[in-house]
């Protein structure tokens, strides 16, 4: 490259901007409001706005009602303190569709003169695999977590597998839910299929319980096996302060 003419060089800088992936602009902070002064096609590509109505704005242009303005605060005290940042921001297309731009800055000082690139790149595709992500995590403890109504003012859950914490605030959350919407007085868990390998769920499901007397519920857990009868007499938990039976069978006579 060094023994290549000057122009040529540009020349090939320039058509190696164009033809990235990635949008690149440089500012000038020495100008009012710190314009763009470069942008390759990549930009232009990606935002649909061309580089007529580039060259020479801020790039504020880009936001809109859903952009997180503390993020922009984040980004503003960078560019004023001249340090590097990289964040994510929720930008707007000239066309107005939203997408997700990850954007980087770096201060740069040539020849005494002080300038900032910004490198930006639409990982809206990540921001929505992610969401897809949370939702189907979401609807598969929803669909593990399935509340019955087994007689006109009883209430009955069957826990299967291992219950994190996160699923013990979400059975508390729906259990709540379900009293408050459908009036019910008795809710039977059923811990059957309920396995863990350290601490003991009696404690949360106090928990539950404390919840679910304060609207008004009586709780009562079914499946007690040898293990966790042994594992209840290992506790501070009595039987009197839950409502423990071997089996569903049990408990539906003693409501009834």
């Amino acid at each position: 490259m060094k023994d290549l003419a000057q122009s040529i060089q540009t020349q090939l800088l320039v058509s190696m901007l164009d033809g990235s992936r990635v949008a690149t602009l440089v500012t000038d902070p020495s100008q009012p409001d710190n314009p763009i002064i470069y942008a390759n096609r990549t930009f232009e590509t990606m935002t649909g706005y061309p580089l007529s109505e580039t060259i020479g704005q801020n790039c504020r242009f880009l936001q809109g009602p859903g952009t997180d303005q503390l993020a922009i605060q984040q980004l503003r005290d960078a560019i004023r303190k001249k340090n590097e940042i990289t964040i994510t921001l929720k930008n707007y297309k000239k066309d107005g569709t939203l997408f997700w731009n990850r954007l980087s800055v770096t201060p740069v000082q040539i020849e005494g003169h002080s300038f900032f690139i910004g490198t930006q790149t639409n990982v809206s595709v990540e921001y929505r695999q992610r969401a897809e992500l949370t939702n189907k995590e979401s609807e598969i403890e929803q669909l593990m977590l399935p509340i019955m109504t087994i007689h006109d003012n009883i209430a009955a859950v069957s826990l299967i597998g291992e219950m994190s914490p996160q699923r013990f605030n979400l059975l508390t959350q729906k259990l709540s839910e379900f009293v408050q919407k459908s009036g019910v007085d008795h809710v039977i868990i059923d811990i059957t299929g309920l396995y863990w390998n350290h601490e003991s769920p009696l404690t949360s499901l106090l928990a539950v319980q404390d919840v679910l007397r304060l609207m008004g519920a009586q709780l009562y857990i079914t499946g007690i096996s040898p293990k966790v009868a042994l594992s209840l007499t290992g506790t501070n938990v009595s039987d009197e302060q839950l409502q423990t039976f071997s089996s569903i069978q049990q408990a539906l006579a003693k409501i009834q």
